[in-house]
């Protein structure tokens, strides 16, 4: 059920209106000017308090769901724990080869395996009961977590262990996150479908925002092992949460071909549908091209500000203010307010915010930046997400969801070159270029990628 609006008030009547102040009042109509003028005027507030209470109520419809509130709140604690780890990850493996091309290879692990994953998580998503998904890949994030940080405190890691447990990562999260957006709007319906999303883009904002920070100050305080036990607790709370949740069985009557001629036919729908290929394409180069400095952060803010395992976490957390305002941001947008161009618009966004970090290298005007970053993240990730659910049929929901989490399976493509360009020209020159290239396709985007531009 929606969360109800406030009541209007109501109004004063004509009679009052035309009653004089009582001798003595507190508050006489000055001279010149009527009753009904002040009338007008906190008529005019309790519209502007009720405005408020509606794009409030509207902005977070979804939460007064149930299910919908254990789906969110076990993401949110799971992706507490990724982002922790994340963070644990890239600041680990830089302590333990001083390397940006080695540090890169192992943030950008998970990748090849999410979109190998990704060629058949639609499928096995479409054929098997979602809960039963979710949860075992939460049991895989446990005892990935566990692993590392047994080998951290038993003094055995090397970094391809790390990189072993990052691709394994990418295995889990090819099949977990279609899960998760088949079940959304099966909880919440096609109407708040975008909120809902949206709000799961908030959700993971909000952890982007606090658990690097609070991870930074406990990698420095517990150490990585302690940061790796963290996230395997988190991760049972979140296999804990998703129990609450109906089971959510696989449709009997959907059309049943081999894996492989059913991915196929997930690719063929995709490219009849013009606008949903747009919207596919156009995050894809947005991930290769933005995503290599959120991978890589931990190396830069070393390298450029040598900043300790705090800073770095306070750089991420404050790139997870910008993304909690932009992801509420849109999950206020509704259908028919231009969409599509605030999608086209979150890769300006970047592209300048990637400029003005190279240009100007002080650490407070990059905690300055990590906002504008953050904002043009959540704007791609969160709006686009919610735009090919919205442009999809329900029998090819989850190859799409799987289809549009092979984009974040290309991030190689954009990070390992990077890396290796911020070895032999630096970081600061590496990510002007970058910013330069990405306002560069954002421009042609606007102009040649017509069916994106005009989406509402």
């Amino acid at each position: 059920m929606a969360a109800s609006e406030p009541a209007p008030r109501r109004g004063v009547s004509s009679s009052d209106d035309a009653l004089p102040p009582e001798r003595g009042s507190l508050n006489p109509v000055p001279t010149g000017a009527s009753v009904t003028d002040g009338t007008s005027a906190a008529r005019s507030q309790v519209g502007r308090k009720s405005g408020a209470n509606r794009l409030f109520a509207r902005t977070f419809e979804s939460l007064s769901i149930r299910d919908y509130r254990f789906l969110w709140l076990s993401m949110m604690t799971g992706m507490s724990g990724t982002q922790m780890q994340m963070l644990a990850r890239g600041i680990l493996v830089y302590e333990i080869t001083g390397s940006f091309t080695l540090t890169g290879i192992v943030s950008a692990g998970f990748a090849p395996a999410m979109l190998i994953g990704s060629v058949i998580s639609g499928t096995i998503t479409e054929r098997v009961e979602r809960r039963t998904i979710i949860q075992a890949t939460q049991f895989g994030q446990v005892v990935l977590a566990l692993s590392i940080g047994i080998l951290v405190l038993t003094d055995l890691i090397i970094w391809q262990h790390i990189l072993i447990a990052s691709v394994l990562q990418g295995g889990i999260f090819a099949f977990m996150m279609p899960a998760r957006q088949v079940v959304i709007p099966k909880i919440v319906g096609k109407k708040l479908m975008s909120n809902a999303m949206s709000l799961n883009s908030a959700a993971m904002s909000f952890t982007a925002m606090v658990a690097p920070a609070v991870g930074g100050v406990l990698y420095g305080l517990i150490g990585a092992e302690g940061v790796y036990f963290l996230v395997a607790g988190l991760n049972v709370a979140a296999i804990g949460l998703t129990g609450l949740l109906p089971k959510f069985p696989p449709d009997p009557d959907a059309p049943r071909r081999s894996i492989l001629a059913n991915t196929a036919e997930g690719f063929a729908y995709v490219r009849r549908n013009r606008a949903l290929m747009s919207v596919i394409a156009f995050v894809a180069i947005g991930t290769i091209l933005s995503m290599p400095f959120r991978m890589l952060l931990p190396a830069i803010s070393s390298d450029v500000f040598d900043a300790s395992e705090f800073k770095t976490g306070v750089l991420v957390a404050v790139m997870g203010v910008g993304s909690l305002i932009g992801a509420l941001g849109i999950a206020a947008l509704r259908q028919g307010q231009r969409r599509g161009l605030v999608l086209i618009a979150s890769a300006f966004v970047s592209a300048i915010g990637l400029a003005v970090f190279a240009s100007l290298p002080i650490y407070w005007v990059a905690i300055f930046v990590m906002i504008f970053m953050g904002v043009g993240e959540a704007g791609r990730f969160a709006l686009g997400q919610a735009l090919s659910m919205e442009l999809t049929d329900d029998e090819h929901r989850a190859r799409v969801a799987s289809l549009f989490q092979m984009t974040f399976g290309l991030m190689p493509l954009g990070i390992v070159p990077v890396a290796l360009a911020m070895e032999l020209y630096g970081a600061e020159r590496t990510l002007f270029v970058l910013g330069i290239i990405l306002l560069t396709t954002s421009l042609l985007s606007l102009g040649l990628m017509q069916r994106l531009r005009q989406l509402g």
